[in-house]
């Protein structure tokens, strides 16, 4: 009788036992399934973001590739965060046929660009009228006394004649939103041809010119544009004096 009991005792350990080992076997494999399958999802969460990207500029899988290999280089090094794939693929052109290809690209986008914006303008405009705004005018400006000199005072009041051109105050740094309105501008300047800015630095006095040189590359100012005078770069606190517009009043355009 005390062997019967042993044996059935010992058959009791050994079924749970094997049941123990089962429901652990389990629990491992739903584990090891649970964690195959994020990660392929993150895979393919990573493949789809990689393909909007590339998608988003037209741009092939391989070119993008070579975007972000060439971003590794000096490209990387030298240009401001914001320049496209496309404008680093056409400064690294392997070809003047790849060069053109991309320039072509570029061109189509940016056109584009200019109509949403300007659409977005007339709407602003529309918007802004409604509500009793007005835009400023220079001409109202000049009515008011000077506080610059009688020199920068004719030179204003000739620019305020020249049709389309605009008086644009800025800064050399710390003003995103001057940033931000300089391109702007420069894109209506992509659709209308007749369209002048001057451009003037409240904070520009007693700094080196190269600086407003660094200004002009990093916001992409077209030297060409600069060579014909349809941007010019001035020192501008006089025209702050004058108007007495305070720096966190900028950016501002005087039509």
């Amino acid at each position: 009788m005390r062997v019967e009991k042993a044996l059935k005792l010992q058959t009791k350990r050994f079924l749970v036992a094997t049941l123990m080992a089962g429901v652990i076997s389990s629990a491992s494999a739903a584990n090891s399934n649970q964690t195959l399958t994020t990660e392929s999802n993150s895979t393919e969460t990573r493949q789809t973001e990689t393909e909007r990207r590339h998608l988003q500029w037209g741009l092939t899988e391989n070119e993008y590739a070579r975007y972000e290999q060439l971003m590794k280089g000096i490209r990387g090094s030298v240009s401001p965060e914001t320049i496209s794939p496309i404008e680093v693929l056409g400064i690294h052109a392997r070809s003047d046929a790849e060069r053109d290809r991309y320039a072509k690209i570029w061109a189509d986008r940016m056109e584009e660009d200019a109509k949403r914006v300007l659409a977005f303008q007339r709407a602003y405009d529309k918007a802004w009228q409604e509500k009793g705004g007005q835009i400023i005018d220079i001409a109202a400006l000049k009515q008011r006394k000077p506080a610059g000199n009688s020199n920068s005072n004719q030179a204003v009041s000739s620019e305020a004649g020249q049709g389309r051109a605009l008086t644009f105050l800025t800064m050399l740094d710390g003003c995103p939103s001057c940033d931000s309105k300089i391109q702007d501008l420069m894109t209506s300047m992509l659709v209308d041809n007749s369209m002048r800015v001057n451009i003037y630095f409240s904070d520009s006095k007693g700094k080196e010119n190269s600086l407003i040189r660094q200004w002009a590359v990093k916001n992409k100012v077209d030297p060409k544009w600069l060579q014909n005078k349809r941007i010019t770069l001035n020192h501008g606190d006089s025209l702050m004096q004058r108007f007495q517009v305070e720096e966190s009043q900028l950016p501002v355009v005087f039509k």
